[in-house]
């Protein structure tokens, strides 16, 4: 009798541990922040072109294309949240996500970084007439992004998500050293790879990560 009551005890101490994942559905509003960079995850250039910016403006486009959870509009929130001078960005601790819900009324916040991003080069070289020569830059873009799904109420962690996207990136490169034309090129790395690769990478990992939270969820 005793260790029924005892094992009682323990659910109803148990329970409230388990019910705040429980509760979050795909209704719930939630605020996505924007995603830093892990320190040493990608080169100057790849900060420089917003890297964060995209991450976060990917994440929030592919939640609402899985209609899962009801994102508040990123415009806003950062309108609402910028008179405060929290920290936004990145990592967010408790006390801080704990103001933020409260001047945006959520119980719920998004936010994490993009952790890695990568390149691998297949470079194959091609000889024209008369000494004319050109090169194809053949490569893969692969990005990282780690979110997190946050009570702010509580400070538990609802979620951990880990997404990866690849996306290959090609242009010319004439060996008189110019590139093709309206082609934006940066150096990630030692290699080179368009801005369009990076931000598809990126993307993809974003979108992995709203398939992943609309299982959970």
């Amino acid at each position: 009798m005793l260790r029924r009551i005892l094992g009682t005890i323990c659910l109803l101490l148990l329970f409230p541990c388990y019910s705040y994942a429980s509760n979050l559905t795909k209704n719930d509003a939630v605020a996505v922040m924007d995603f830093g960079t892990r320190p040493g995850a990608s080169t100057y250039e790849i900060n420089l072109n917003n890297a964060e910016y995209a991450s976060s403006e990917c994440m929030i486009a592919s939640l609402v294309n899985k209609h899962c959870f009801q994102v508040m509009d990123k415009d806003l929130v950062m309108n609402q949240l910028k008179a405060e001078q929290l920290n936004t960005k990145g990592l967010i601790d408790p006390d801080t996500a704990k103001r933020i819900g409260d001047i945006l009324h959520t119980r719920y916040i998004i936010y994490g970084n993009v952790a890695n991003v990568s390149v691998s080069d297949t470079g194959a070289e091609v000889m024209g007439g008369f000494g004319a020569g050109f090169k194809i830059n053949v490569c893969t873009v692969r990005a990282h992004i780690i979110a997190r799904v946050m009570n702010v109420e509580t400070g538990d962690i609802l979620m951990a998500v880990r997404g990866e996207g690849a996306s290959k990136s090609s242009f010319i490169n004439i060996k008189a050293g110019h590139t093709k034309e309206n082609v934006k090129v940066l150096q990630l790395g030692t290699q080179n790879v368009t801005m369009d690769s990076v931000y598809n990478a990126i993307a993809k990992a974003a979108d992995d990560i709203a398939g992943k939270m609309e299982k959970q969820a």
